[in-house]
């Protein structure tokens, strides 16, 4: 099983983390863009194109999908082709694309060519057209590799080893240092979202706040929940939030984010889930993907009988501790 006390804290590589979703609820288009995407990691460039292109004739809204297109045609040598599907992914979502292109390792052959310098100069151009923070923006995006930069270690070792717990000393004071900055920016000037530092930095607090102490989490819940409402943060990232203070706060999850240590046997189960029979509708109306999908991604398997099962068995645990004391 993958070390979960590490992803547990690296949260906002949601993208990963939440379950694949689809921008088509049509089955074709989930083949073509999945066919598109092995194409791309196995080097086969004119599959890849065919597929998306197959699949962009039902539905293009996904910055993910078209920036993988893109890669593929840059490899190709497809230049003029390149540049329209970039510019694609660029009016979708310019925060999101430069964020994806930044976080996703099948870009990384892509660094130092013209492909990354166009995805820069994209990036800055919409930046300037859009009325953003540029200084601002410019400061969440060390904010935000604060806060990845050694929980992205972490997965490299083991629990209680040395190089984790010195890993983690560097981590907690980076989000001590981090919280204290973000804190500043929102009694200042409210939920720092999309429109003041661009879409992708919108969840650059959330991440931040979600990291912090319960008390902070706490104080800051509602306002951001009021920012997804507004649009300024996207849902998906306030349910793992509002799940995580549930949890700490004892109560049962309603998403079905959180993962807890069962106590009488190895390894993690998810946390009480508030209405597990209907777990996939709920999140999906955040926009998050199925409950199986992300179990996956834990080297779990979802099964709601037995989730419904090892509830039990942790609160009669609780219980027979408790009588103990």
């Amino acid at each position: 099983m993958k070390n979960l006390s590490t992803y547990f804290f690296i949260i906002f590589l949601t993208i990963r983390v939440t379950g694949q979703t689809f921008s088509s609820t049509d089955p074709d288009y989930a083949m073509y863009v999945q066919a598109g995407e092995k194409a791309l990691k196995a080097m086969e460039y004119d599959s890849c194109i065919y597929y998306y292109q197959k699949g962009f004739k039902i539905k293009q809204t996904s910055y993910l999908s078209t920036l993988r297109n893109a890669a593929c045609a840059h490899s190709k040598g497809s230049y003029d082709y390149r540049d329209e599907q970039l510019k694609i992914a660029f009016d979708i979502n310019w925060g999101g694309s430069k964020q994806i292109y930044n976080d996703y390792d099948e870009f990384k052959y892509l660094r130092g060519t013209d492909f990354d310098n166009l995805i820069q100069e994209l990036y800055e151009r919409s930046a300037k057209a859009s009325g953003v923070n540029l200084e601002m923006m410019e400061e969440f995006e060390t904010l935000r590799y604060e806060d990845q930069r050694y929980r992205q270690q972490m997965s490299n070792y083991e629990n209680g080893s040395p190089q984790m717990d010195s890993l983690w000393g560097l981590q907690s004071k980076a989000d001590s240092k981090n919280t204290e900055r973000i804190i500043e920016v929102i009694e200042e000037h409210g939920y720092p979202g999309k429109s003041m530092v661009g879409p992708g930095h919108a969840s650059t607090a959330f991440l931040i706040i979600q990291h912090a102490d319960l008390e902070i989490q706490q104080k800051y819940l509602t306002l951001i929940t009021n920012a997804a409402d507004a649009g300024e943060v996207q849902w998906s990232s306030v349910a793992l939030l509002l799940d995580r203070v549930r949890m700490r706060e004892g109560k049962s999850q309603i998403y079905g984010s959180q993962l807890t240590r069962h106590p009488s046997q190895e390894g993690y189960v998810f946390h009480e889930i508030e209405n597990p029979y209907q777990i996939d509708s709920i999140r999906a109306s955040v926009g998050l993907g199925t409950i199986s999908e992300y179990a996956k991604f834990f080297e779990l398997e979802w099964d709601v009988v037995e989730h419904i099962k090892e509830v039990k068995e942790m609160k009669a645990y609780d219980e027979a501790n408790l009588k103990k004391e």
